[in-house]
């Protein structure tokens, strides 16, 4: 049990790009549909509840991305101790699993309270703009 703990624990910190150059969780997606929500959501109320929605969430990633560095940290740690028992690498899974859950609630929860004031097809304009933003960024950045 603890090897796949350990398995999904360490594809978890992988795939969320934590430490090194990776981009942190969301990073990517958050930073260009702000824009795009201003120029897609005619509607000033729906848009500005819309961007204090978008807000929440980010707010919501940053947390994700926070705790995982700190769960990386917990486990070098116990990694690096000699002494460290299959129970305390249990402990922290349960413990880094639990809260992860919590985190990923909240994140859906606010992401459906924004989604409230944004159309299914202003919500596919604002991604598809922020697609192309994205893609801009990156060829720009491999110029570089």
């Amino acid at each position: 049990m603890l090897w796949s703990l350990l398995a999904v624990f360490l594809g978890i910190m992988i795939f969320s790009g934590s430490g090194g150059d990776a981009t942190p969780f969301g990073e990517l997606t958050t930073q260009y549909v702000k824009g795009q929500i201003k120029t897609t959501i005619a509607d000033k109320e729906r848009r500005k509840a819309a961007l204090q929605g978008l807000s929440a969430v980010n707010d919501d990633i940053d947390d994700i991305n926070k705790q995982i560095s700190k769960d990386v940290k917990a486990i070098e740690k116990l990694i690096k101790n000699y002494d460290s028992t299959p129970e305390d690498f249990d402990r922290l899974f349960a413990s880094v699993l639990a809260t992860r859950e919590r985190q990923e609630d909240r994140l859906w929860d606010d992401r459906r309270v924004m989604l409230k004031h944004v159309q299914a097809d202003e919500w596919q304009m604002i991604i598809d703009g922020a697609k192309v933003e994205m893609e801009k960024a990156a060829a720009k950045k491999a110029k570089k």
